[in-house]
């Protein structure tokens, strides 16, 4: 690393830090990125002790947008650290601090973010797209069952009346619908926790999986490729079979997040397969997990209606509304999914969401200095292609339930029991 890094200008931006460890950091807010004697500086420690930090895994080291040779550090997970440190070492307080800040508890070997990059088993999400993988290729690699063993080459489940029924009485459109018939879908599916670890297994998490993206598509299961699936769906053209291959490929999965949190903490006490998998797809309207693209289409009606895209884009921040779809807390440098999912939308036919994204990304960085997230890059591809109006969210937890299930996998092989105990603080 280099010591002697010089300092940029950057424009005077207001940074959460908390005073005491009782005090939660915002979901939200603007964050920079710091240079290794600020982040010293902040830590209170030295810049030998910061690369140890990041040596640890403790602290993520980023390269800087304009000079890649340099070393930047996430405001946002500085203040993260500094929590952690002044919450003291007792084993209580760490654990308090583990639920609530998100500190690392859980070795995987799935996935994680690696200076500003995605990864998947050690490979970067992008170079899985640039190689052409599908969604099937990225869960062979994630669920890792033994080499001989396809888990799709079996056929897609068939289910019963019940499902078939609730399929054509359940209104269109809300959120709820897919957990209704994913849940009903569990009656004719089979992954009790004792299967153990071979083709039996293998095939029931590629059951699970065609069947919650059928309830998802509100269509019958299929073997077809799944972005082929969504694709028949929602009656768009051949031509959009890549766009929607490589969307799903970069949704796979995503570090720990609640989502696969949910399903482990299920896994970890011997629950179903389609237990774990249906509690975690109950995450799906969380902000955090998939919420936020209801969030982000309300954002661009908004801006689509306005004949000032920068003057809405002021008001919303003077309001103190914020920006859904913008400012990734795990990618200050910008999130390089949504960067590839607005290359796609830029590579189709032109059209006026393809438009309004070219104007309103370079707006909104200019404003406030944020970049696109993932659901930005969904909604701004959901709208280019011309899919229903809920497609984002569906291609987004449809894709990360092959995330959830190489959890559910992990987990199950780990043999730990995960678990809390409450401190009461009652009268």
């Amino acid at each position: 690393m280099n010591s002697q890094q010089p300092k940029r200008r950057r424009p005077a931006q207001k940074t959460a830090t908390p005073s005491a460890p009782g005090l939660s950091l915002p979901a939200s807010g603007t964050y920079t990125l710091l240079d290794s004697g600020e982040a010293a500086a902040r830590l209170g420690i030295s810049k030998a002790t910061l690369y140890a930090y990041v040596s640890r895994g403790l602290l993520k080291a980023a390269s800087d947008p304009s000079d890649p040779r340099l070393r930047r550090y996430s405001s946002f997970e500085v203040e993260l650290l500094l929590r952690r440190k002044q919450g003291g070492r007792q084993r209580e307080q760490q654990a308090r601090a583990a639920l609530n800040e998100g500190l690392p508890v859980l070795d995987t070997a799935l996935s994680c973010v690696r200076e500003g990059e995605p990864m998947y088993r050690g490979r970067s999400v992008l170079d899985w797209v640039d190689a052409g993988c599908s969604a099937e290729d990225v869960a062979r690699q994630l669920w890792q069952f033994s080499p001989e063993i396809d888990p799709f080459a079996s056929p897609a489940p068939v289910l019963g009346k019940s499902w078939q029924l609730l399929r054509e009485q359940l209104p269109l459109g809300p959120s709820s619908r897919p957990l209704a018939l994913f849940a009903t879908a569990l009656n004719d599916l089979h992954g009790p926790a004792w299967l153990p670890d071979g083709e039996a297994l293998a095939r029931a998490c590629a059951e699970h999986l065609r069947a919650l993206i059928a309830s998802f598509l509100n269509r019958p299961p299929s073997q077809e490729p799944l972005h082929q699936q969504f694709r028949r769906a929602w009656r768009l053209p051949a031509t959009s079979d890549a766009a929607l291959r490589r969307a799903l490929v970069l949704v796979a999965d995503h570090e720990m997040n609640m989502v696969g949190f949910t399903a482990r903490c299920l896994a970890s006490v011997e629950a179903s397969i389609g237990a774990a998998l249906l509690a975690a797809m109950c995450n799906l309207t969380a902000t955090f997990n998939g919420g936020a693209c209801a969030q982000v289409e309300a954002l661009w009606d908004e801006l689509a209606a306005s004949s000032d895209l920068e003057a809405a884009l002021r008001r919303r921040l003077d309001r103190g509304e914020g920006l859904p779809g913008f400012n990734h807390l795990s990618y200050p440098a910008g999130d390089p999914r949504a960067r590839r999912l607005l290359e796609e939308c830029a590579a189709l036919a032109p059209c006026a969401a393809q438009l309004l994204a070219q104007k309103v990304v370079p707006c909104v960085a200019r404003l406030t200095g944020w970049k696109p997230s993932l659901d930005f890059g969904l909604v701004a591809l959901r709208r280019t292609l011309g899919a229903p109006e809920h497609a984002a969210l569906s291609l987004l937890m449809g894709g990360r339930s092959i995330g959830v299930l190489a959890h559910i996998l992990e987990q199950k092989r780990s043999g730990q029991r995960l678990w809390v105990r409450a401190r009461y603080v009652g009268p």
